[in-house]
């Protein structure tokens, strides 16, 4: 295969070679008969000045010598070495004007000029050497593509599969059927205390071929690559990222094991798209014993993961579950509220998109805290532990700061929503505060607000204070979570209100529930009736997304778009 190879490269180079000779001296050729045309201009030129000045060709032969001369002519071919005639020889040729007819020589355009034939032939043979240079590249590029990935995918399943000694070994085990009963009920129970469980989300920078089914490959080599653990498994996500899942991982092999999962997806990764780095393939993992909270193992999963994107070196990130989740949470309950004051947070901006034109309408703040052993959590994580009015105070306060710092650093034409702690709704010395600090504010038309639909419709009394405080500074207000007809009529005495935003309950899994849509129906034609835009949140699916479209859904948010973006610019350009 070599031979033939190295053959076709001999033939190639060849063929290459003699193009590039052909091209050189065709290109010599018309480079040599312009600047003969040169010499011809000039020496009609010559005849003309003597026919302009009248000059007698035999009386005047001095002066026509030095014309001749001035010009690169010769009335009378010079004597040369003997040696010399060898290699050139003068050139004569009669030039015509009106009735003069002269007869100059001169010496070849190639020795004249020769400065200009040495520039452009290495002009010409560098480029040719560089072209044969970037088409060899090409080549090895291409064979290499070629190649590469069925000798890779082969050598990777190799090294994975079993060696002979451990097949033997296991048929050895076979016989003793007592030992291996038991190491296999500890294997299938992972009764051994000392044993974690893992579970891995993983990102990659770059897309991989449609054509790629990602569940079977990876499940194919993660699986061989771990085939002393009882158990593995591996699920493609709906929004495109596997979900790995390892069990009886070792206590003390907790490190050995994460660096091991990198590496086998980094190979696995590598079989179809070689151009990858260590780099571009990001993991996050947590680490559990068996009967944790699979919300809380997902959530830190996930926490985990968003540092290991946010690092350029550390590729890898671990989270160990700690007991509980909420015990680690209830250990800093103390620290909480300095995380919010020392500004030890992140703003995430959701993008709402309209269905129809697929433009951002607006965007929502989203808050992260970045806690020094959890990893980023979202609101909905510590405000729980927030205890006193303060402190949820303080919250908003810090987002509504960081939000208007934005608008002012940044302008944007598109809408900010926020949506408010219950309490502070109805908080007199929070309002106090907007007044104040919003008030001033030349953006804050900008500014949304968002409550929830059970609070607005029971507690108009008690929010008259916000609602005039918010349409001093021309703000509005969304109504969220939105889950049936009922009281919708009310909103129309609300000329604050832009919009209503549908409950997840409403909206998750609305493709297989006639029922859903039946009350998503009704909720929208009653808000076509009051000229408010309907919006749906926490979409997943193409499938659910397709459903509220025909339903007539304005705009929506969630996962099935993008994930929740840290640059601001990156929502409002």
């Amino acid at each position: 295969m070599t031979a033939k190879v190295k053959n076709v490269h001999m033939h190639m180079l060849s063929a290459y070679i003699g193009v590039c000779l052909l091209v050189l001296g065709v290109f010599n050729l018309l480079l040599s008969e312009v600047l003969h045309k040169k010499v011809h201009v000039i020496g009609t030129e010559i005849a003309q000045q003597v026919y302009e000045l009248n000059l007698n060709l035999i009386a005047d032969k001095e002066v026509i010598a030095a014309l001749a001369k001035a010009r690169g002519f010769m009335l009378e071919p010079h004597s040369l070495p003997a040696h010399f005639p060898a290699f050139t020889h003068l050139e004569s040729e009669i030039f015509n004007y009106q009735t003069v007819s002269l007869q100059l020589y001169h010496w070849p355009s190639w020795v004249v000029e020769s400065y200009l034939f040495i520039l452009l032939n290495l002009v010409v043979i560098g480029a040719a050497v560089w072209g044969y240079r970037w088409w060899a590249l090409l080549i090895k590029r291409y064979e290499k593509e070629a190649f590469k990935a069925p000798e890779k995918l082969a050598t990777y399943h190799s090294l994975l599969a079993p060696s002979p000694q451990q097949k033997a070994d296991s048929n050895n085990k076979a016989i003793t059927h007592k030992p291996i009963k038991q190491d296999a009920m500890t294997k299938l129970y992972c009764l051994h205390q000392n044993n974690h469980c893992f579970f891995a989300l993983f990102y990659w920078s770059y897309p991989f071929p449609e054509s790629i089914d990602l569940e079977s490959h990876f499940k194919l080599v993660i699986t061989k690559g771990f085939t002393e653990l009882p158990g593995v498994s591996i699920r493609l996500l709906i929004s495109g990222g596997v979900a790995i899942t390892l069990q009886g991982v070792p206590q003390t092999q907790l490190d050995k094991y994460t660096h091991k999962l990198h590496q086998i997806i980094y190979q696995a990764s590598l079989v179809y798209r070689g151009d990858l780095s260590r780099k571009d393939i990001k993991i996050g993992i947590c680490n559990y014993r068996t009967g944790a909270d699979q919300a809380i193992v997902y959530q830190l999963t996930k926490s985990a993961l968003e540092q290991a994107k946010q690092s350029p070196w550390q590729h890898v990130h671990r989270a160990p579950f700690n007991h509980t989740y909420a015990e680690v949470l209830k250990n800093t309950e103390e620290e909480l509220p300095e995380y919010i004051s020392k500004k030890k947070f992140i703003l995430f901006f959701q993008p709402l998109f309209e269905l129809d034109s697929g433009e951002i309408l607006q965007h929502e703040a989203l808050i992260r805290i970045r806690h020094k052993s959890l990893g980023l959590l979202s609101a909905k994580q510590f405000i729980p532990h927030l205890k006193t009015n303060n402190q949820l105070m303080q919250l908003d306060i810090a987002v509504i700061e960081h939000v208007i710092a934005l608008l002012k650093s940044e302008p944007s034409s598109l809408i900010v929503s926020i949506n408010l702690h219950a309490f502070n709704w109805f908080n007199a010395s929070f309002w106090q505060w907007f007044e104040e600090k919003v008030g001033g504010f030349k953006a804050a038309d900008k500014l949304q607000f968002e409550i929830s639909a059970e609070d607005f419709y029971a507690q108009q009394d008690k929010l008259a204070p916000a609602i005039k405080q918010i349409k001093a500074v021309h703000g509005s207000v969304l109504v969220d979570n939105v889950l049936n007809v009922d009281k919708l009529a009310f909103l129309s005495e609300f000329k604050l209100v832009k919009g209503i935003k549908l409950g997840y309950e409403v909206i998750h899994g609305i493709d297989k529930s006639l029922k859903q849509q039946k009350i998503v129906r009704h909720i929208i034609m009653k808000s076509n009736h009051l000229n408010l835009p309907v919006y749906g949140v926490g979409v997943e699916t193409q499938q659910e997304l397709q459903v509220l479209q025909k339903l007539g859904v304005t705009a929506a948010q969630g996962f099935y778009f993008t994930e929740p973006l840290q640059e601001f610019t990156q929502v409002t350009s």
